[in-house]
């Protein structure tokens, strides 16, 4: 009996052993994964860019109306989702002469039609990013008014 049950349990490993696969991740398996990362890091990118609808002095060729590679690809996305939706896009002057950001508008604009988009869906102006505000600007002008109205008081802690 041993002789058998030793027997059985010799085949019995054996048998374990040969049933063992092995299992090696394919690159084709890394390259999907990979991709899969890419296209999530993309639609969150897209998502940003559309929340904010902002077009900064750095998306444009320094002292041109043109836009640089980052004011393309954030036009490309902003066209994209304008073509669906109505909205606004704010298109900051920051230190640009009003000639110069005029230009700029333009140009956005003229590219915005060129992609058949009807200009009456869509505002342009120098808002804050991700709704309508207030530029900076602005709010250092009203805050240092208020300054020279309500003097700080001198405040001691211990």
């Amino acid at each position: 009996m041993k002789l058998s049950m030793s027997i059985i349990m010799v085949l019995f490993c054996i048998l374990m052993v040969g049933c063992e696969e092995a299992v090696k991740e394919s690159p084709e398996r890394h390259l999907i994964n990979s991709q899969l990362i890419n296209s999530y890091n993309d639609i969150a990118l897209e998502n940003a860019i559309v929340s904010e609808h902002t077009l900064y002095p750095y998306h444009f060729v320094q002292n041109g109306k043109e836009l640089n590679d980052l004011g393309e690809r954030d036009l490309a996305v902003l066209t994209k989702h304008f073509i669906k939706q109505t909205g606004h896009l704010n298109i900051r002057r920051h230190n640009v002469s009003s000639d110069l950001y005029e230009s700029r508008v333009e140009s956005v604009r003229k590219r915005l039609q060129e992609t058949g988009i009807d200009m009456e869906r869509i505002s342009i102006s120098d808002g804050m990013p991700g709704g309508s505000g207030m530029a900076s600007e602005n709010i250092l002008i009203i805050l240092a008014e208020e300054e020279v109205l309500t003097p700080i008081k001198n405040v001691t802690t211990r």
